[in-house]
């Protein structure tokens, strides 16, 4: 939905009692080693959206909570999943998504491309919430773009992702010291 639709609701949210948000999506691969079904974790953000400047200031570092990107890591192991973590491109203009940017980007190391997570890590760091974000490699942008949205390989990586998810609500939490 966005990074304003997303920051929105998880403000609301907030605002009813909500302290640790699990965030569940899909991105563009940026890097070969990250093919579709391949699930990430990121870890540090570029900001390119325009959400993320109304809660920090651009020199800011944007990350998720560590100890909740442990615990995603540590529940993904003890499935048997294969995770990569490392910086992540944040825009909320995917048709200049230029090749040039993508070449640049991903010499870079920049793991693959959202379009909500620098907001979500953004609100979280300002408001003291855990965020930290999973997400499934839909399309691949680090060759002739390949898009496998629906694909039945996208499908049961988001199905073991989301399994992880759910592990991270009733073993992670209690880790995090809580029950929210």
């Amino acid at each position: 939905m966005g990074a304003p639709g997303t920051v929105m609701v998880m403000e609301e949210m907030i605002a009813c009692g909500a302290k640790v948000f699990l965030g569940l999506g899909f991105a563009g691969s940026l890097q070969p080693t990250a093919p579709v079904g391949t699930l990430l974790i990121p870890t540090e953000c570029i900001s390119e959206e325009g959400t993320s400047a109304h809660y920090l200031e651009s020199e800011i570092a944007i990350g998720p909570s560590s100890r909740l990107a442990e615990i995603i890591q540590e529940l993904c192991k003890a499935e048997g999943l294969n995770v990569l973590s490392g910086p992540f491109w944040t825009t909320d203009a995917p048709y200049r998504e230029f090749v040039r940017k993508i070449e640049a980007y991903r010499h870079q190391g920049v793991l693959g491309v959202d379009m909500e997570t620098s907001a979500m890590y953004a609100l979280g760091r300002v408001r003291g919430v855990d965020v930290c974000n999973l997400l499934v490699v839909s399309d691949e942008l680090w060759h002739e773009w390949r898009p496998a949205f629906g694909s039945q390989e996208v499908r049961e990586a988001m199905q073991r992702a989301g399994q992880v998810i759910l592990r991270c609500l009733t073993k992670g939490l209690e880790m995090l010291g809580g029950d929210e």
